[in-house]
């Protein structure tokens, strides 16, 4: 007699093939629920038995991410496929008759591509520059005709604008940087690579944390937020600033700024989640990882956006972030206290909308238990 290994007790069957042949109940719950095959280990029944169809399971994800990918596909295009300039802002310090004809000339070429400023000189243009006033100064005076630049500004906008001021007064102007890139930060993209990491960071920390305990005490997501921000503040500045120099601001206000992004990108995210359910996942990602770092102004100024998003880099977490994190490193502080105001604007906003919602669960819940409570005890 041949005798074999002994099957454990949860892996016998608890029922015979000819009993779910003859059971047409089971037959359906079968189909409905476990064709298909869970390959990993470890996962609680009752989640399996929650688990989606074969149909939702392959058609879902491949709606949601073609979806996602178009929508990105489409926005970054449509921003950045042919950029121009729109009231573009740019200094002049000349003589009238060579600004008028600097002016005249810029805006025969590309109408309301410009917004002039007059500086009396060139310290004055120098400290605009410097201020993040405007990002070049066109200076005509006793030592020759140039354009005073902040090559923080990013290679990209200062090649157009140098550019567009050559074919305004008709020859090639020199260009003098009197704010350059740091070492670390040659094209000037740190800022940018650094706030779309943290706001990609904070969805995946909101998406994760829904996913692990949707009903979690809103005071016990505010703490984990705090922990995930202060750490992403940390995490960032030692890397960017520290390791790289690519972030020349002090390491206190790159830990501030970055750890409000992330705060307030896990708090928007957050949010949607907590009122689109399984939908607000798309929703937060169109919202913060296309629209809100398409319009930071890492890659473009705010300037050269289409006009139905140009107003986004206004009110954006991460375009806030990028303003405050350039402005920091090299341009005293310019836009500090406004990116701090509008990180914690948004934060606060999704932190209250999040604990209203939650309220009103509450207290609808308790109204229908009070409700079948009273109906049990009724005759």
């Amino acid at each position: 007699m041949h005798h074999g290994t002994p099957l454990p007790l949860d892996a016998l069957p608890t029922t015979t093939p000819h009993e779910q042949d003859h059971d047409p109940a089971a037959g359906r719950t079968g189909r409905a629920r476990h064709t298909l095959v869970d390959t990993e280990p470890g996962v609680p029944g009752a989640v399996l038995a929650a688990a989606a169809g074969v149909r939702k399971a392959m058609l879902v994800p491949v709606v949601t991410a073609l979806a996602i990918g178009t929508v990105f596909v489409a926005v970054y295009l449509a921003a950045f496929h042919a950029p121009s300039a729109r009231h573009q802002p740019l200094g002049i310090a000349a003589p009238d008759k060579v600004a008028a004809r600097t002016e005249l000339a810029l805006n025969n070429a590309a109408p309301s591509g410009y917004t002039f400023y007059r500086y009396p000189d060139a310290e004055a243009a120098r400290q605009a520059v410097t201020h993040d006033e405007v990002p070049a100064v066109l200076v005509a005076d006793s030592r020759g005709t140039r354009l005073v630049v902040a090559g923080a500004q990013g290679p990209s906008t200062v090649s157009s604008l140098a550019m567009a001021v050559a074919e305004g007064v008709g020859k090639t102007v020199p260009v003098q940087d009197v704010r350059p890139l740091a070492a670390g930060d040659s094209r000037g993209l740190s800022v940018f690579y650094a706030s779309f990491g943290v706001v990609l960071a904070g969805f995946l920390f909101a998406v994760s944390s829904y996913q692990i305990a949707p009903r979690l005490r809103l005071a016990a997501r505010v703490i984990s937020m705090l922990v995930f921000s202060a750490a992403s503040g940390v995490t960032v500045a030692l890397i960017g600033r520290t390791a790289f120099s690519a972030l020349p601001a002090s390491f206190a206000v790159v830990t501030l700024l970055v750890g409000l992004l992330a705060w307030a990108s896990a708090a928007v995210a957050g949010v949607l989640l907590r009122l689109f359910g399984p939908i607000g996942m798309p929703v937060a990602s169109v919202v913060l990882l296309i629209l809100g770092n398409a319009t930071s102004g890492g890659i473009l100024p705010a300037t050269f956006l289409p006009a139905w998003l140009s107003p986004l880099a206004s009110v954006m977490p991460p375009a806030a972030a990028v303003r405050g994190l350039r402005g920091a490193s090299y341009f005293h502080n310019a836009h500090l206290t406004d990116a701090v105001l509008t990180l914690l604007a948004w934060t606060v906003g999704c932190l209250t909308v999040q604990y209203a919602v939650d309220r009103f669960a509450t207290r609808r819940t308790g109204r229908a238990a009070t409700r079948a409570g009273r109906a049990a005890l009724q005759p």
